[in-house]
């Protein structure tokens, strides 16, 4: 009988991209090639999860593999890849697929490893900021950035120190209080062109100009330090805003009752000023260093190093407070730290760099075939200012019937860009001309029916996208063909099924079963010992209590089980003493359940399991007489070679 697990069937599903060229054709099936590569390949990586001895081998492993081909041939000549179940669930797993595929990076892996590197440091840093549109011109732009040069030059040589200077030059609204002190940050917390240079810039120097969205900036860099991680704490807080001395003897004898024993939670729900989070017994949310409108709040929290552990009492400008340690989480290492990191960079502006690099990547796999690539046609012939009011394709005339951009055979007409000017142009965005907004959109039409066409053709240009994609496929067939032929088939045949269970009847019996006590040592003479106090009746509590040494079993057992001995006789009462398991035993068994026949509905179960396994047997007869199968030997016999 052919057995083999639906698992593994499902592994035989990996079809490989250069197929097509290979030069040893392992075997035919009516005549179509199937090559020596396909089945090296699957072998090999079924090796390491094949755990019986006669599929290690290359002629078993080849029956199996027949056996796949076979069935995914059935498959599909019973077009089961063209029903809505199949297609519906594939399409969506291939775009989920893709999407992996196609964003992988190396710039990813390099920003990844950047962020975690930046992640053991914290910075603290100030800034003078020079506003800048993002869309300015090259004219502004140069302007702007002269301008953050000559500041850069004063400070350099001024006596001012550099929050002076802030508060007159930058157009951050909160210089003229702080001075441009930003505080204490880590990685993600600023834009990232802004966090790179405050990250690259030494302590005490001030950097070149560094431009962002926002326009171009200053950075000096004032300190850094370790990343201590996050704590989660809770605290007391009593306010003495009215009478300093009365709110610090509260909180020194709030200290003094947890000194005494009381919960914190219950005294921080009772006594607590901060109010929005005594209802939570005092606790805050997680929070990292620089979080905090309080620096000497944060140290006492970050000072606390056991959890449960509780300061003195410190006041801060908001009151007094006692502060507990609920939980601290230090960084963790690459992997543990890895996925949040990859997380936070697709929310973040890095993104940018990986799509741009992606992008770039798509584009060198192609030849986009441009019929206008300066637009002359809709330059010409769209009048009205679209950035300013409705407009719709309706209102070309004698629009070209051509594609626009094409890749191979395959293309978006001129009436395709019609159609997504008008719908570009509901949300216009800030173009001062029509051919500006076109040039805009046409780069955006074009990058996405690049990347639409990419998806599509991704098994043609990336080898292992194709394999698994494949093996999903074939996967999903297999399961759908099983079920129809086989598994349904034994299920719902009540008649086949009952036949099945009469004809094979000595199968289905139920094995001795003996309630009884087992009493296991290592010493030979205590279980002697045992074995005659268990037939002078000793109740196994006395026993228990007896001999401390020795481990006692009482419940069923069934015939053949590990913990009976090989050659146990099964008689009521106590056994001689038998070596087991590299063990004294006795049992003593004070019940017997003989073996007896078990019903239909008692095994059914296994008779579905079984009347399944005859049914594929049958059925996979039928489809090697309906196939010719030829198997190239002088190449099965290169492989035997390569495996041995």
């Amino acid at each position: 009988m052919r057995k083999i697990s639906f698992l593994l069937l499902c592994l035989f599903a990996v079809v490989s991209l250069s197929a097509q060229q290979s030069r040893d054709v392992l075997l035919t099936i009516d005549g179509k090639p199937v090559y020596a590569d396909e089945f090296e390949r699957v072998f090999s990586k079924n090796l390491s999860i094949i755990e019986e001895e006669q599929q290690q081998d290359v002629d078993e492993y080849l029956d199996l593999f027949i056996d796949y081909k076979l069935k995914v041939i059935e498959a599909e000549d019973l077009q089961l890849d063209t029903l809505p179940t199949f297609t519906g669930e594939y399409n969506i797993y291939k775009k989920q697929l893709a999407r992996k595929y196609i964003n992988q990076s190396e710039v990813s892996e390099k920003l990844v490893e950047e962020a975690y590197k930046r992640m053991q440091q914290e910075v603290n840093a100030s800034h003078i900021l020079f506003n800048l549109k993002p869309d300015a011109s090259p004219e502004d732009t140069l302007e702007v950035y002269n301008k953050a040069l000559e500041v850069r030059k004063e400070i350099l040589n001024s006596d001012k120190n550099f929050a002076q200077l802030a508060r007159k030059y930058s157009d951050d609204p909160s210089a003229r209080q702080n001075g441009g002190d930003l505080g204490w940050f880590g990685v993600f917390n600023m834009v990232y062109p802004f966090e790179t240079g405050a990250y690259e810039t030494e302590i005490g120097d001030i950097s070149m100009p560094v431009r962002s969205k926002f326009g171009y900036h200053l950075i000096k860099v004032n300190d850094k330090r370790e990343n201590e991680g996050e704590v989660t704490i809770a605290h007391i807080m009593i306010e003495d805003k009215n009478n300093e001395e009365e709110a610090k003897e509260r909180i020194e004898d709030l200290y003094k009752k947890l000194q005494e024993g009381a919960a914190f939670e219950d005294l921080a729900k009772q006594f607590s000023d901060d109010k929005n989070t005594a209802v939570n017994g005092g606790e805050l949310n997680t929070f990292k260093r620089g979080r905090l409108n309080s620096e000497k709040f944060e140290n006492a929290a970050f000072s606390l190093t056991e959890k449960g552990e509780i300061t003195k009492p410190f006041k801060t400008k908001y009151g007094w407070h006692i502060v507990k340690l609920l939980d601290k989480d230090d960084v963790g290492s690459f992997e543990e730290e890895k996925f949040n990191l990859e997380r936070n960079i697709k929310k973040d502006s890095r993104a940018q760099l990986i799509a741009s690099e992606v992008l770039d990547h798509i584009q060198s796999l192609y030849t986009l075939k441009e019929d206008s690539p300066g637009l002359s046609y809709f330059k010409n012939n769209i009048k009205e200012n679209i950035t300013a009011g409705p407009w719709e394709a309706s209102a070309l005339k004698n629009i070209p019937q051509r594609n626009l951009i094409s890749i191979e055979d395959e293309g978006q007409t001129y009436q395709d860009f019609a159609k997504y000017i008008a719908k570009r142009q509901k949300r216009p965005g800030n173009f001062k001309t029509t051919n500006e907004a076109l040039d805009a959109w046409y780069a955006d039409f074009k990058e996405s029916f690049i990347r639409e066409y990419h998806r599509e053709h991704l098994a043609e240009v990336d080898e292992e996208y194709a394999h698994v994609i494949e093996e999903y496929r074939n996967g999903l067939l297999l399961f759908d063909l099983m079920e129809k032929k086989v598994w349904n088939a034994a299920k719902e045949d009540s008649v086949a099924l009952k036949k099945y269970y009469q004809a094979h009847k000595g199968n289905y019996v139920s094995p001795t079963t003996y309630e009884a006590i087992i009493a296991s040592a290592d010493d030979k003479s205590e279980i002697k010992k045992v074995r005659k106090e268990l037939q002078n009746g000793e109740s196994l509590e006395d026993l228990k209590e007896d001999f401390e040494e020795v481990f006692f079993s009482e419940g069923t057992f069934t015939e053949g089980e590990t913990s009976l001995p090989k050659k146990f006789k099964g008689k009521k009462g106590v056994s001689k003493v038998y070596q087991n398991n590299g063990m004294f035993i006795v049992v003593k068994v004070n019940q017997i359940s003989a073996s007896k026949e078990r019903s239909f509905e008692d095994a059914k179960g296994q008779v579905i399991s079984e009347y399944q396994e005859e049914l594929e047997d049958e059925w996979m007869d039928s489809l090697r007489e309906k196939h010719k199968v030829e198997v190239n030997k002088p190449v099965l016999a290169k492989l035997k070679k390569e495996f041995e």
